[in-house]
């Protein structure tokens, strides 16, 4: 009996021993070498240390715990790309995508020559500085970028033409300003012209004056002009050209006190003096000032008795900047606007001169402009307005906006698509027309961005290289997401969220308040980075249910107030977006 039932034994030893041998030469691998069914793990992003193997929430801040994706087998990613999430890591794929935790582009993992990963005990790969593909620094998502209202320009080469404007006062022309006065003593009898501001003619006869140099002057001309007559024909001849020297002697002396050659040819015809010589203008002008009165009013040589300015020509004084200076030139030409014209008159004229130096008050050096004033409209002591253009040439140019000056360097935000923004620093050179001259740092066809430059500078100086951080919209590249209109967006359900998934129902309205049916409606949540937390990000499609509502269901991974932004789309266009705030609790 003993020895039957040992033989049944070792038959059945013998079978199992056949079984596992068959059933081992038809796995590819052996039992040792077989992979373990792993079973999904679950941590929470805040608490990682609070660990579970089904989704819940997490016990200390009751956030959605996230699936935790394990890194592959090193056998069976050879030769296959690998993408991380270099805010987390652990977050691994083998095709691009989005992080699920921060909604971060996933980054490729570039591999050493020999194709191995490098890892360290735990198994974490390491990963390479975060970078957004092209060297872009930050990421904002298109909706996003249209709420804070960000622009674009493209970098291109100009003509560029600045324009200096200036305030100007109008002042006479001192090189055509005319003192007039005697050269002998003698009394004012008549006064012709009799007011300040009468214009004045070349020739016009001013005042008459009695002086008794002037009366025997002309009693001497007459005898030696009646000499002359009476000895030119004498047989002595320094006797006939003693008297012809006489009375050319006389004659120069009168012509030396202004008096005419008409007024001296009238003498000789007449052959009486004059008791009262006149006194004409030697210029053409306006009288500016005038001590020349009537009732013999006695005067000398040194007194000043009119003073005529020609104001066919006048001089208009500004004052330009110290930074300003090295764009104005003597000869360079200017126009001249009068306020109260509106412009409408074309006067062009030409610096004539630029002060050597500076006001020390008001950091202003003084230049002088030469107008011509041939209808008398520009009038001294009156202020217009200065402008002149110089220009700069060809150059690669930005607008003004697009550059960020910190006083010690410039820098502005280039577009690289998809959301990603790329902060580069440039060096600018002189602004014309709205327009900055780039020297260095930007080529021809980028583009940069020309609104919202400092909400943009908050989000990559406070918030860190990648806050803000969200999913990149559906617009294809080189579409233009164009808002014309304004969405009013209400919720309706929920008042105050839960933790988890939530049924959502919104209003959706046009600028005007119309219901806006049929509408591609989109609604997400955002959270900043916080502290070590990742920034995180849900988003839902909502249907229409008439009316203008729309409704669906949507994640609230924690407990908080978030930042919720609508965006409506119509035929693939952005019609309009919104933004408000749900609390989750």
């Amino acid at each position: 009996m003993k020895k039957t039932i040992i033989t049944v034994l070792i038959v059945a030893a013998a079978a199992g021993g056949g079984f596992y041998i068959w059933r081992s030469s038809l796995s590819p691998t052996s039992r040792a070498g077989a992979p373990a069914s792993a079973k999904d793990e679950y941590y929470c992003p805040m608490h990682p240390q609070q660990r579970s193997d089904k989704p819940d929430n997490c016990p200390i801040c009751s956030m959605r715990l996230v699936k935790l994706e394990k890194p592959p087998q090193a056998n069976a990613s050879a030769g296959k790309e690998e993408y991380y999430c270099p805010m987390h890591p652990q977050q691994k794929s083998d095709k691009p995508g989005n992080c699920p935790i921060c909604s971060m582009k996933l980054v490729k993992l570039e591999k050493p020559a020999g194709g191995a990963s490098h890892a360290g005990h735990s198994g974490a790969t390491e990963a390479p500085a975060a970078t957004s593909p092209g060297g872009q620094g930050i990421f904002i998502a298109p909706e996003r970028q249209q709420l804070i209202g960000v622009k674009t320009a493209p970098v291109e080469r100009r003509s560029l033409v600045r324009e200096i404007r200036t305030v100007g006062k109008v002042a006479f022309d001192e090189t055509k300003i005319t003192h007039i006065h005697t050269k002998v003593a003698g009394f004012v009898e008549e006064v012709f012209v009799d007011y300040i501001g009468k214009p004045v003619r070349r020739s016009q006869p001013l005042f008459t004056i009695y002086s008794p140099d002037l009366v025997a002057t002309q009693e001497e001309y007459l005898l030696a002009l009646k000499s002359n007559r009476t000895l030119k024909d004498s047989s002595f001849d320094w006797i006939s050209s003693g008297s012809h020297n006489l009375l050319e002697a006389a004659k120069k002396r009168l012509k030396l006190w202004d008096i005419s050659d008409a007024e001296i040819i009238e003498l000789e015809k007449s052959g009486r003096a004059k008791r009262a010589l006149t006194i004409y203008s030697p210029v053409t002008g306006v009288v500016t000032q005038r001590a020349a009165y009537h009732h013999g009013k006695y005067v000398t040589p040194e007194m000043e008795l009119y003073t005529l300015v020609d104001l066919s020509t006048v001089w208009i004084l500004g004052e330009v900047y110290e930074y300003e200076l090295p764009f104005i030139r003597v000869g360079q030409s200017a126009r001249v606007e009068v306020p109260f014209e509106g412009g409408t008159k074309d006067r062009t004229g030409r610096v004539v001169f630029i002060s050597p130096t500076l006001e020390p008050k008001t950091r202003t050096a003084e230049m002088r402009l030469e107008f011509p004033n041939p209808d008398l409209s520009l009038r001294p002591d009156m202020f217009v307005q200065l402008r002149t253009q110089v220009n700069l040439g060809s150059q690669l140019a930005v607008p003004v906006d697009a550059v960020l000056d910190t006083g010690s360097e410039q820098y502005v935000f280039v577009d690289k698509g998809q959301g990603y923004l790329e902060p580069r620093q440039v060096k600018a050179g002189a602004e014309a027309g709205g327009y900055y001259a780039i020297e260095s740092g930007l080529k021809a066809g980028e583009r940069v961005v020309t609104a919202a430059n400092f909400i943009l500078d908050s989000e990559s100086r406070l918030k860190g290289a990648f806050a803000g951080m969200g999913t990149p919209s559906t617009v294809q590249l080189g579409q233009e997401a164009t808002a014309t209109q304004t969405l009013q967006v209400e919720v309706l359900e929920p008042r105050t969220a839960k933790t988890g998934m939530n049924n959502i129902r919104v209003r959706v309205k046009d600028a005007a308040g119309k219901p806006m049916p049929d509408a591609d409606v989109d609604i997400s949540i955002f959270m900043p980075q916080m502290g070590a937390m990742a920034p995180m990000r849900s988003a839902a499609e909502l249907k229409p249910m008439g009316g203008g509502e729309y409704a669906g269901q949507l994640e609230f991974p924690m407990a908080w107030t978030w930042e919720t932004t609508v965006t409506a789309k119509k035929e693939g266009k952005m019609v309009g977006s919104a933004k408000t705030t749900i609390t989750a609790r």
